[in-house]
């Protein structure tokens, strides 16, 4: 879609999200609506905060759909299918229908709200123009969509315009560039928390995630040991987020293949090297990280070299910028046939790169012992195996 197009649409969509919204408070006045923003870590933030307070409230949540079409959208209670042309006009021509069809009752909002530039619309103040939160949690600042911005502390100015429109900020204290651009005097420090699961193995950088759920709680009533006791009972993960798998050779997966980024990334190596070796790193170009991508993937690949025992890299920026320890490889049916062939009993092999091109999860379907295990697995929609078919038809 062209820009002015685009943007005209957009405008469109956030003329009747408005409405709705109105709408929605009228039909609820005590509606909290809390957002939530960070580089990394969002949606399992938006997870966690819905786990610890769902027996407690009723809760809408943007399911992920985080960008300046997506919260529209999802305020319409409409989805993308495929987005072509015929999507998008399928979309209009409901986008006012739903203000007489759609008739939600929730008292909790929770709306994730991500940034991929400094400029409308695809910044803050456009989201902020869409939905204002009453409350705002802001987690972190990494290179994530640098490509957009002239520098981190141009992200970090731009996330923090949330947290300082709130009427209370819930800001990641260990983070300097959250507390440089956080000036909410309502603020108040998320305290990690570390919440065991039987069913799931998890970095350290969820602690902030339950930290942030924790803290929501207890802003808006709730003690938390109860808070703490409903994230242990119903808090679940989102595909290839951290999944735990199966593998053909008795081996641990480490599904992480959703996304990528400089923090998340060497959080999940953090977490593989607690593991007993073999330790193995798949790891994927990571995207939108600007002109400093180069500086970001050679630091990826100091700290994997020294914590994996066989390191494998997919992406044209991590054959350029990873080192001679990597087996390194362009696309991910080439490093799926190079472990098949090469992976050791009993390893623990984490997998996480970035989207458009990458496709890790495809390399984790090729793994897994058991195929039905392929469910849990992110971009299984028909419009996105029948993307990467054709990528890889195109290379083929």
């Amino acid at each position: 879609m062209k820009p002015k197009l685009s943007l005209l649409f957009l405008s469109y969509l956030r003329f009747f999200a408005r409405f709705q919204l109105r709408k929605i408070k009228l039909l609820n006045p005590d509606l909290k609506i809390v957002g939530i923003t960070g580089s990394a870590g969002k949606t399992s933030t938006v997870l966690a905060c819905e786990a610890a307070l769902k027996p407690n409230f009723k809760i809408k949540t943007t399911s992920g759909s985080n960008s300046e079409s997506g919260i529209s959208l999802n305020i319409l209670g409409l989805k993308t299918i495929d987005y072509t042309l015929p999507d998008w006009i399928r979309l209009a021509i409901l986008a006012p229908i739903q203000l007489f069809l759609y008739w939600p009752k929730f008292n909790l909002y929770l709306v994730e709200m991500g940034v991929d530039a400094a400029t409308p619309p695809k910044n803050m103040d456009f989201l902020l123009s869409v939905i204002q939160p009453d409350i705002g949690i802001f987690l972190n600042v990494s290179p994530v969509h640098l490509q957009g911005f002239s520098s981190l502390d141009q992200i970090a100015a731009e996330k923090a315009k949330l947290a300082n429109t709130t009427q209370i900020a819930i800001v990641n204290p260990s983070d300097p560039l959250v507390v440089k651009y956080t000036h909410n005097q309502n603020a108040i420090p998320i305290k990690p928390i570390n919440i065991k699961f039987k069913r799931y193995l998890l970095p350290d950088i969820y602690q902030t995630s339950f930290g942030a759920a924790v803290t929501l709680a207890q802003t808006l009533g709730l003690d938390q040991k109860t808070a703490a006791n409903n994230l242990r009972r119903h808090f679940h993960l989102p595909p290839s987020r951290a999944s735990v798998l199966k593998d053909i050779n008795s081996s641990t997966l480490i599904d992480s293949s959703y996304n990528s980024s400089p923090l998340a990334c060497q959080e999940m190596l953090k977490f593989l090297s607690t593991f007993k070796s073999p330790k193995i790193a798949v790891l994927g170009d990571m995207r939108e990280i600007g002109p400093n991508s180069s500086k970001y993937h050679q630091e990826l690949y100091q700290t994997a070299s020294k914590i994996a025992d066989i390191l494998i890299s997919v992406g044209p920026e991590t054959k350029k910028s990873f080192g001679p320890k990597a087996v390194k490889f362009l696309y991910w049916w080439q490093a799926a046939d190079y472990l098949k062939t090469h992976l050791p009993p009993d390893s623990t092999i984490l997998i996480k790169g970035s989207q458009n091109t990458i496709f890790l999860e495809e390399l984790v379907k090729s793994l897994l012992l058991d195929s039905k295990d392929s469910h849990p697995l992110c971009r299984q929609s028909p419009y996105w195996l029948k993307t990467k078919e054709n990528f890889r038809k195109s290379i083929l």
